[in-house]
């Protein structure tokens, strides 16, 4: 009976030999046989153990193990202080930033087009011929020949207002867009669509960052497609990984890794360009092309209440649905800061600096794409410098 017992443990290990070559390596050098199954198993341990650290991401993300990183800085701005360890739980993260063609699937898929707060067709010729041609179907004519009878109910008559507001507004885009081809802005959706002018320009701009969309543009997007907006926490851990450096690829700027320091006109570029600027998770564009929307409301002294080793932050409480507060009527200038998004506890993080953050300013390009930087805006203004990425939680 003692003969055979060592029988199933001799059979794993001729299976474990079989299959791994290392151990017919040590065989060579004949270690005992003990030795080489309590390595191997090890090693299949350890394998086992780096499959649950890293569960595989949807396509389109990556994944960020759970752990600590350093966040924040202390050689930063008031607000980046004091640099603090945050513990974060696995999640997935987009690789690049929203991109046009993705934001128009989502708009078409839902038809949204009367609820969407930015005016996001501004940059994108598909947008500008989807809601030409939703305005068509919907009064029968083209802009060029739109002159309707003002309806009696006041409801129909706000949304005939609204919606030649929108339209026109897509027509003087699409203008703009097409350039020398302006004219076939005054064409209908159809004739449009199958113009080789639009087709072109239409491929040219799909992987673009989208832009010009309101934190709840943001949110919504996010909702449709299972995922949400990044927590501050999330999207700076993302950027920069666990050794507290300064932008995602390391400690020193470096014009080439980022679409930064640019004059206004040049815009954003698609999303990629920058490999080589990648950060340590695999990310791209998290310095430099768009500011991008995260879901924490913005606190300028939030950081000094957060303890070294807090757990899934979710920034300080703001005001539900990112509705704005009561003002005083006489305070004008209150009411205008506030459309710009500089209204106290009405304002939403926004990180990663943009393609033109601090052009022409000593230094600036250098300090606001750093991965500690923090802007903000207010949730219903839109710009045509933010846009955003998604996140998902890891099983």
């Amino acid at each position: 009976m003692s003969i055979m017992q060592p029988a199933p443990r001799l059979e794993v290990e001729r299976d474990l030999r079989a299959r791994f070559p290392l151990a017919r390596t040590l065989e060579r050098v004949r270690r005992p046989r003990s030795t080489i199954a309590l390595l191997l198993l090890g090693l299949l341990v350890t394998a086992r153990a780096g499959d649950l650290a890293a569960p595989t991401p949807p396509p389109g993300m990556v994944c960020v193990p759970a752990g600590e990183f350093l966040m924040g800085s202390d050689e930063g701005n008031f607000d980046e202080r004091p640099a603090h360890h945050v513990r974060l739980a696995a999640y997935f993260i987009d690789r690049h930033e929203v991109t046009i063609g993705e934001f128009n699937a989502y708009v078409r898929t839902t038809d949204r087009f009367d609820v969407i707060e930015g005016p996001w067709f501004r940059v994108s010729a598909a947008a500008c011929v989807d809601l030409l041609a939703r305005y068509e179907q919907r009064y029968g004519t083209t802009f060029a020949k739109f002159q309707p009878a003002q309806p009696d109910d006041q409801a129909a008559a706000e949304r005939l207002t609204l919606d030649a507001l929108h339209w026109k507004a897509a027509v003087a885009a699409l203008r703009v867009l097409l350039g020398r081809d302006r004219g076939l802005a005054d064409g209908g959706a159809a004739d449009l669509a199958a113009a080789p002018a639009v087709q072109a320009l239409i491929k040219a701009e799909e992987r673009l960052p989208v832009t010009f969309t309101t934190w709840r543009d943001a949110a919504a997007y996010a909702r449709w497609a299972g995922k949400r907006l990044p927590t501050e926490a999330e999207w700076e851990k993302a950027a920069r990984g666990t050794d507290g450096r300064l932008y995602p690829w390391g400690n020193e700027w470096d014009p080439a890794k980022a679409r930064a320091g640019l004059d206004v006109e040049a815009g954003p570029t698609l999303v990629g360009t920058f490999p080589q600027g990648a950060s340590p998770y695999g990310c791209l564009d998290m310095a430099g092309n768009v500011w991008e929307w995260c879901e924490d409301w913005f606190g300028e002294y939030y950081y000094r209440e957060c303890a070294d080793g807090v757990v899934d932050p979710k920034g300080p409480k703001g005001l539900p649905n990112g509705e704005l507060p009561k003002q005083d009527p006489n305070a004008h200038y209150l009411q205008n800061a506030a459309k710009q998004g500089r209204e106290t506890d009405t304002r939403k993080i926004v990180r990663g600096g943009c393609w033109a953050a601090g052009a022409g300013m000593i230094g600036q390009t250098e300090f606001n794409n750093r991965c500690s930087r923090r802007l903000w805006s207010n949730p219903d203004y839109w710009s045509e410098d933010t846009g955003f990425r998604c996140v998902k939680d890891a099983p």
